[in-house]
């Protein structure tokens, strides 16, 4: 159905439907990348493609041919810089490859509050005395790879334990454990660090390898700091904080699920 007419050129609902979908998919793409801080690199990208064209059709050849290149280290660059996140979003579909997958440990209700409870205190006493901690709880993604970095253990999941593998004069207070349900399975592990470019640069090491390890799996991690003692936790690539009480309930929940 035709709507109006800009010259002879004739506008149907299809059209604005059309040109309003596209608007706001745009929107969205730039937006995301002004979040992470590409929006000048995909912009030259895209001014750089646009010039390439331009130069082609006027058969500059030496001046394409070096636009080419500067256009492929440009998408390159771009590539790489957007791998963290094209990775959380496969990961949340169950699209990428290679990582292996299965039903973590079922818990009763009062499993996953007293895990959940030793959680909590185990946080507020590494807050209390400054000490800095890094608890990957593992969910559906097998950590193994993660657990293969440090040193194995089965012991249970209790606050005295992890306040005793994180006491300074510990061997394996440096690093991240490892947590399969109601067992600490790894000490001393290593974590991958986030490679976003929108991280605050008060982020230490700790905040960085917490992200790191929920974008790449499904994983909750626990971090306290050992500078200031706040206590926070990174869930699919995103770092936050809530009271303690708020916590305890997100543990729960995610020990059930």
């Amino acid at each position: 159905m035709e709507l109006f007419r800009i010259g002879l050129l004739p506008v149907t609902l299809n059209d604005v439907v059309d040109v309003v979908l596209l608007g706001v998919l745009l929107y969205a793409v730039l937006l995301w990348l002004y979040r992470l801080n590409l929006l000048g690199v995909a912009l030259l990208l895209l001014s750089m493609a646009i010039l390439l064209k331009l130069v082609s059709l006027i058969e500059l050849m030496a001046l394409a041919f070096f636009l080419r290149q500067v256009v492929g280290l440009l998408a390159l660059i771009l590539g790489i810089a957007l791998a963290p996140e094209l990775r959380r979003f496969l990961l949340s579909f169950r699209l990428l490859p290679g990582i292996a997958l299965f039903r973590k440990t079922v818990l009763t209700h009062q499993q996953a509050e007293t895990l959940a409870q030793e959680l909590i205190e185990a946080l507020q006493l590494l807050s209390k005395n400054g000490l800095g901690a890094l608890i990957a709880l593992e969910g559906n993604t097998d950590l193994t790879p993660f657990t293969q970095t440090g040193d194995p253990l089965q012991m249970p999941l209790e606050a005295r334990m992890l306040l005793m593998i994180f006491e300074k004069k510990s061997p394996l207070h440096d690093g991240a454990v490892i947590v399969r349900g109601d067992k600490i399975i790894a000490a001393r592990c290593s974590l991958p660090s986030s490679e976003r470019l929108d991280l605050p640069q008060t982020y230490g090491h700790r905040h960085r390898a917490a992200i790191g390890l929920s974008e790449q799996t499904d994983a909750l991690v626990l971090v306290v700091s050992e500078e200031t003692g706040l206590i926070s936790f990174a869930r699919h690539g995103e770092l936050k904080r809530l009271p303690l009480v708020e916590l305890k309930k997100l543990l729960v929940q995610f020990y059930l699920d």
